[in-house]
């Protein structure tokens, strides 16, 4: 009797496994997202190396405090 108990426990036990693999299976994605899939903002004609760089220029790393306000200003516009 001990012995069918075993393999019961051991059937059992086989379950709860194949269930838990199961359910990690369908949950996580087999890979991540491609470059392709994940979406940035739009790019608008603005938006070249030298538009950017000049923006950068012009930033005064010297007064952050203004800079910071100017920033909290450009996302309060959004």
């Amino acid at each position: 009797m001990e012995q069918k108990s075993k393999t019961w426990l051991w059937v059992v036990v086989a379950a709860v496994i194949a269930a838990a693999a199961w359910l990690g299976w369908s949950y996580w994605p087999a890979s991540a997202p491609s470059v392709s899939e994940i979406a940035g903002p739009a790019l608008s004609a603005d938006d070249t190396t030298t538009a950017i760089e000049a923006e950068l220029n012009a930033t005064d790393f010297g007064d952050l405090e203004a800079e910071l306000q100017s920033t909290e200003a450009d996302l309060n516009s959004l």
